[in-house]
């Protein structure tokens, strides 16, 4: 008698997930060939499970990325090089009528972006469709980066000119510094709300304190300064020739400030690092007009208990980060707050990714960034060496 066999099936079998809503998923397919393993190879495991299947049959392995962090690192790219407008419909083309939990970092996003290009019209309108669609309560409206009201100045003693946030070589401050100089008037200056200053104002500030020295003007220095300077000086590293405008000013800080053995120890330093002569100490001809509202601390005790804030508004370009780098001292927790910046650009994101991982900090923690930049900074690995921080929408 003969007997009927039945084969097998041995066509491959496609296990497939449902597809999100809002955007196609792009799955990569991996074939594996029939094992084949007889039963004194296989192990004796007894889990519970039957396994034999996978001896019998190839599974095609269908490994699905997420779409909703590609498509939330293509608009935080747009974003940074300035396509607001591409940015936005990218968005905007996903959302649509999408409650996914995973959807919502891009509704957020866009939130952000909104507020960023001052958009309250739109911002309002989207806070009713995520409301319905999401069934969340939507963030309230803060004021953005671009809409944001210009710093008042605060109001000051006759004489007293203030130096604060991150300071660049085209400040207004620089020219009443100059008609100050030129008319020969006393002048205080208060930097202690100076949160950074790019090469360029390094320089500006450093002749102008020279020439009021000279001149032997009436200026003194407000409470603060000298622990600045020593966080400047900390900064520049024998050897490392880079921005000799921030070695100017430092060795014009402690000349100004009358602090000798400061200024000797930076001047040979300074010497050796350029290869030039070191500069020489001049005695001031009257004592030195400090403002001393408090005892400084000493070098070792600055605000060792406090985490230095660096704050920083508007936009960050062409990897300009004066402002961020003098910040940044070996050792020290330091916290960058971006809550005023509007954009940074690809560039400088990756420009303070090096910055970062050079810096040695103790602790580095980026403070309230809107989403399209977090995005950003998680995109280029930034996430990875600072705490970011993100503010409650």
């Amino acid at each position: 008698m003969v007997f009927s066999f039945f084969k097998k099936s041995t066509d491959k079998v496609e296990e497939r997930m449902p597809p999100l809503r809002g955007s196609p998923i792009v799955s990569a397919v991996v074939s594996r060939p029939p094992a084949q393993v007889s039963p004194a190879q296989t192990p004796a495991v007894d889990d519970g499970l039957d396994t034999t299947i996978n001896t019998c049959y190839g599974i095609e392995v269908f490994e699905e990325t997420d779409p909703y962090s590609e498509i939330a690192e293509h608009a935080a790219i747009l974003f940074a090089n300035g396509q607001y407008d591409v940015a936005r419909s990218t968005l905007e083309s996903v959302i649509q009528n999408n409650a996914d939990q995973g959807a919502v970092k891009l509704w957020l996003m866009l939130f952000d972006l909104l507020r960023v290009r001052n958009d309250r019209n739109a911002f309002d309108a989207l806070g009713l469709d995520f409301a319905s669609i999401c069934e969340l309560s939507p963030p309230s409206w803060r004021e953005g980066a671009e809409s944001a009201p210009n710093k008042e100045k605060p109001r000051t003693a006759a004489g007293v000119v203030i130096l604060q946030g991150a300071v660049t070589g085209n400040d207004a401050v620089f020219e009443e510094l100059l008609q100050a100089l030129g008319k020969g008037e006393p002048r205080t200056l208060d930097m202690g709300r100076l949160a950074g200053i790019d090469s360029e104002a390094s320089g500006r500030l450093a002749k102008i304190l020279h020439q009021a020295r000279l001149r032997d003007l009436a200026w003194g220095l407000g409470s603060g300064t000298e622990t600045l300077a020593k966080r400047f000086s900390a900064r520049l590293i024998a050897g490392q020739t880079r921005d000799e405008n921030m070695w100017l000013l430092v060795l014009e800080l402690f000349q100004f400030l009358g602090r000798e053995a400061l200024f000797e120890e930076k001047a040979v330093d300074y010497a050796i690092t350029f290869e030039v002569s070191p500069p020489a100490w001049e005695p001031p001809r009257t004592k030195p007009a400090v403002k001393e509202e408090e005892k400084p601390p000493a070098f070792g005790e600055v605000l060792l208990d406090t985490p230095l804030v660096s704050t920083l508004e508007g936009e960050i370009l062409q990897g300009r980060l004066d402002a961020i780098a003098c910040q940044l001292i070996p050792g020290e927790e330091c916290r960058l707050d971006f809550s005023r910046v509007q954009r940074m650009d690809f560039v400088s994101a990756g420009a303070l990714a090096t910055l970062l991982k050079e810096a040695n900090c103790k602790q580095i923690t980026i403070v309230h960034p809107n989403r399209m930049l977090a995005e950003l900074l998680r995109v280029m690995g930034i996430d990875k060496i600072a705490t970011i921080e993100l503010a409650k929408y």
